[in-house]
């Protein structure tokens, strides 16, 4: 639930986003293979940035953290929007209509869910800061203008705090999210996690440097554009390897989101958090949880 500190802060955030989002890094921005941008006759495959199931190579634990596991279920949303008529069986798969999001967050109060951000799941394991009963975390992917436009508003109905993900070469492009919507949903609770620059698979790339690229100075330009520190991660298309995990750790992340699901978290698996796409129907969600 969003803090009664809430106004204080949005116009703190609203203040340091005017000052860190001045200087935009256009000439930073490059094509991206396999992404194609929001348009009259590419909405169809808006599926494609989304998340597919990878098998992910487990790192081994770590000894300073305890093994302490949880029940925290951690959904993943790409598309809220209405439907298109062009909107493949791709599409259709990930895609919830504002209706459907609204029964689904609706249906998480009745069912007695307590929505929380990423750093209270990172202090539970860390500090041993107490959740409320039935936690459950909500976060966005790829940074798409409709999850602004359709899922936002009904996020600030029901005062549930969500991270967005998003990859820095396409803010302020055509179909996605800008640097002053960035900032507007830090002014009200939200959190903004880093997907990379470029949207890579992680483990398809040999160069070290353009590594570290793609993982810290992502990370780097969300910082300082949004004066904001980037705490959160999440691996495109769920790829990763245990030399990946290790670089986020090193970067200074405090969580890596993966995409497997078990609904289970652990202490030593904070760069590889369980998460699972969510439900594209009410049904199917109320049967989930």
């Amino acid at each position: 639930m969003l803090t009664r500190g809430f106004l204080a802060a949005s116009l703190i955030l609203l203040g340091l986003c005017a000052v860190g989002g001045v200087i935009f890094l256009a000439g930073s921005h490059r094509e991206i293979p396999g992404l194609l941008l929001l348009s009259e006759t590419s909405r169809g495959n808006q599926a494609r940035s989304a998340e597919r199931a990878t098998t992910s190579l487990q790192a081994s634990a770590e000894n300073a953290l305890p093994s302490e596991k949880l029940n925290l279920p951690i959904l993943v949303y790409h598309i809220v929007r209405p439907r298109y008529p062009s909107d493949d069986r791709a599409v259709r798969a990930i895609a919830l209509t504002p209706g459907t999001f609204d029964a689904q967050m609706k249906y998480l109060r009745t069912a007695g869910y307590h929505v929380v951000p990423f750093r209270d799941l990172e202090a539970y394991f860390r500090t041993g800061a107490p959740l409320p009963s039935k936690p459950i975390i909500l976060s966005f992917d790829d940074g798409w203008s409709d999850q602004f436009a359709y899922a936002f508003p009904i996020l600030v109905k029901y005062h549930y705090p969500a991270t967005f993900f998003v990859f820095t070469n396409v803010i302020g492009r055509r179909g996605f999210l800008s640097w002053d919507e960035l900032c507007q949903l830090l002014a009200a609770g939200m959190t903004i996690g880093d997907h990379t620059r470029s949207h890579p698979y992680l483990t398809d790339i040999t160069n070290r440097a353009a590594l570290w690229d793609e993982i810290e100075g992502s990370k780097k330009t969300l910082e300082k554009h949004l004066g904001v520190t980037i705490n959160e991660f999440a691996y495109p298309f769920g790829a990763y390897n245990p030399a990946i995990r290790a670089l986020v750790k090193k970067a200074g992340y405090r969580s890596a989101r993966g995409d497997y699901f078990s609904g289970e978290q652990a202490a030593n698996r904070l760069y590889d958090l369980s998460a699972m796409n969510a439900p594209t129907t009410t049904a199917l969600f109320e049967k989930k949880f």
